[in-house]
């Protein structure tokens, strides 16, 4: 079984495409989206149809539930128009968290925030990350996967193993369009296990050209920025 874990699209165009045309080269058995479809970049209308169409699971981010949600009604007008009021409560009702069991490791699935009160950052004390591995009602997980933070990471603590998949359409440390594949054997048997992290080249020329030609994108300069340097800017 192979399943691949993108998030962090934001309106990314060029680097939604270039994913696109690796999955169908590296084939897939499923394909999950752990987040934060829409907002940053321009867009928005076809990075949040690509992953609705494409994906099997598509989870909630935090951008996409303070857009569906209005909570910055007077800065994000710009996406809330894109996007309309029917794409907007899709946002709104998009499930958390999902589990699998893969080559007998229980996975925890999910963005970062809001599971996380706050973004913890894969290098961050593990203190701050060990209660992840255990959800509100006590079940404890094997490893955990998620996103927004936009840097790829894989780390081994004492209570599991940690994946942050990176970012498709805003990658930080390597601007390129990145994500995971996880790879082993459906269900509860002890297997081999695989992680992969993925980086590919995509048209970065095209993504900043779109953002300069989107009148209005709020902070546009600084998501140019980051396209082009991989370094946080807001």
């Amino acid at each position: 079984m192979r399943i691949a874990l993108f998030a962090d699209l934001h309106g990314n165009r060029p680097a939604t495409e270039a994913l696109a045309r690796d999955l169908k080269a590296q084939r897939p058995d499923r394909v999950y989206c752990l987040g934060d479809l829409v907002g940053k970049g321009p867009s928005n209308v076809f990075t949040y149809e690509w992953s609705l169409a494409h994906a099997n699971l598509v989870l909630g981010g935090n951008w996409d539930y303070a857009l569906g949600n209005r909570v910055f009604a007077k800065t994000d007008a710009f996406y809330v128009d894109q996007l309309g009021p029917q794409r907007l409560e899709t946002l709104r009702r998009l499930p958390r968290e999902h589990e699998l069991w893969l080559s007998g490791r229980r996975i925890r699935l999910f963005h970062g925030r809001p599971v996380m009160e706050s973004l913890v950052m894969p290098h961050q004390p593990k203190e701050l990350l060990e209660p992840f591995f255990r959800d509100e009602s006590g079940v404890s997980y094997d490893a955990v996967v998620y996103a927004d933070a936009h840097r790829q990471a894989l780390r081994t603590l004492d209570c599991g193993l940690l994946v942050n998949i990176g970012s498709v359409g805003n990658a930080l440390g390597v601007a390129l369009c990145c994500y995971a594949l996880l790879e082993g054997r459906e269900g509860t048997q002890a297997a081999p296990f695989e992680i992969r992290l993925r980086q590919i080249e995509y048209d970065r020329e095209q993504a900043v050209a779109d953002a300069r030609g989107a009148h209005g994108l709020p902070r546009g300069d600084c998501y140019i920025r980051e396209l082009l340097t991989g370094q946080y800017s807001r």
